[in-house]
């Protein structure tokens, strides 16, 4: 791994990511897929409770279209956004980043067992950005695929005033987010989204980036409505 990216946090970064595994040592996490700016891994999730309906059988094409319509709204713009009437939401992946994970997680959600959820980790760099981090995690719960996007492009210093005295790349932990304060997300097909009072329980640091969808409902929904905020 480049050095510049070795990360030193403070102690409620490391009391947060405690609260949210578990105090107990899980065991390591099994890697699915893995290249040099992907990592597919599956890990043992402390709040499986009764388990999760693994191994899951969904296609890439669906896992495609799941991808293709997270949207990513900057919390910093969200007042102005009201005011203005423009929507600021921004799709979270490009396609070749949905052609490249699609399958991958596919096949790892159907060889993930009950007490595991898949993440996903892709480092992304250009000229303009510099190196930035996309992250989070999926898991199907009750019938419906649970999506976390912990980071969407984010840069490993974005956190250095919250709580971080240096850079922080979530490799090992990619359902922690770098900043807990840049977005929240949308979906595309909200009429695929679970109701609050059914969505699977499941807390996370940040209810803003958590979203439960209805994969039957979703292959119905052939149009794209206005995108429907999270929590």
């Amino acid at each position: 791994m480049d050095p510049m990216l070795r990360r030193t946090v403070l102690i409620p970064l490391l009391l947060a990511a405690a609260a949210q595994f578990g105090c107990t040592t899980p065991p390591p996490p099994r890697t699915s897929y893995q290249d040099p700016i992907t990592s597919i891994r599956l890990y043992v999730d402390d709040r499986a409770q009764s388990g999760h309906q693994h191994p899951a059988d969904i296609s890439s094409e669906r896992i495609a279209k799941v991808l293709g319509g997270l949207r990513v709204v900057p919390r910093s713009g969200f007042i102005g956004s009201l005011i203005s009437g423009q929507a600021q939401a921004r799709p979270a992946f490009a396609s070749t980043e949905i052609q490249a994970l699609a399958p991958k997680i596919s096949h790892a959600l159907a060889e993930a067992k009950p007490d595991e959820l898949v993440t996903f980790y892709r480092r992304f760099s250009d000229a303009g950005t510099g190196l930035a981090i996309t992250s989070g995690g999926m898991f199907v719960q009750d019938g419906y695929l649970v999506v976390i996007l912990a980071n969407d492009r984010t840069l490993p210093t974005d956190g250095m005033n919250q709580n971080m005295v240096t850079d922080f790349d979530p490799v090992d932990s990619p359902l922690i987010p770098i900043s807990r304060t840049s977005f929240r997300v949308e979906f595309a097909h909200p009429s695929a989204l679970a109701a609050p009072d059914t969505r699977p329980s499941w807390p996370y640091i940040d209810e803003g980036r958590i979203l439960a969808i209805d994969l039957r409902r979703l292959s119905a929904d052939r149009k794209s409505p206005a995108v429907r905020p999270a929590p």
